[in-house]
């Protein structure tokens, strides 16, 4: 790191991925004190604990450090607020369609979090994204598909690639799945087991991609 950046400004996630990104830390002999969800400092300090991680960060001094949702990453990066951030690679996909001259690059992956970004609907709607369309077709005519997503642009991008029309995108913060079938049709929602959608909806059609965080 020495005589390539004076310092480094590294983001690290908030929310679940913690419970992941900190034991993996601890094996590669790097900490984060107070980088914990029970008392969670927004600007832990990086400690070496091992002679490998001082190895690979021979002056932890210079790693300035500040922890924020991982959702924001990839805007803070390309905007040179952050040398570095771990995040997922569905919030960096979200990133570019919205962006596609962003200069943001996924360096690594990390190989842990792993969630799947699927479309899903209401069991009674049908088993493939054909059959949706018929069913929603001929009850509701040519009123506009709901497509409810905290992913904005990868919603619009598959409506499109679909050609749903005609349809509308709806914004979210969480809790997507709650909203089939009376205020959304169709979501595009992240998830490590399916448990939770199953239990309200049919996970549908097809994976739009398996993530890691990187």
């Amino acid at each position: 790191m020495a005589g390539i950046l004076d310092k480094l400004n590294l983001a690290l996630p908030d929310g679940h991925q913690m419970n992941h990104l900190v034991p993996f830390l601890e094996k590669s002999g790097i900490s984060f004190p107070g980088y914990e969800k029970s008392q969670l400092e927004r600007r832990p300090k990086l400690i070496c604990k091992s002679d490998q991680a001082l190895s690979l960060i021979p002056r932890p001094e210079k790693v300035t450090t500040k922890v924020i949702r991982p959702q924001d990453m990839p805007s803070h990066v390309a905007n040179a607020n952050f040398d570095l951030a771990v995040t997922g690679t569905d919030w960096c996909n979200e990133h570019r369609l919205r962006f596609p001259g962003s200069p943001v690059v996924e360096r690594l992956k990390l190989g842990f979090a792993k969630v799947r970004i699927v479309a899903a609907a209401h069991k009674d709607m049908g088993n493939t994204l054909n059959q949706f369309i018929h069913n929603f077709r001929e009850k509701n005519g040519n009123r506009p598909i709901r497509l409810a997503s905290e992913y904005v642009y990868i919603a619009d991008n598959y409506a499109l690639l679909n050609q749903l029309y005609p349809y509308r995108v709806i914004m979210t913060y969480g809790a997507t799945e709650s909203l089939i079938p009376e205020d959304a049709d169709l979501i595009i929602e992240n998830t490590e087991t399916g448990n939770t959608l199953k239990k309200t909806t049919w996970i549908l059609w097809k994976r739009l991609w398996n993530q890691k965080d990187a």
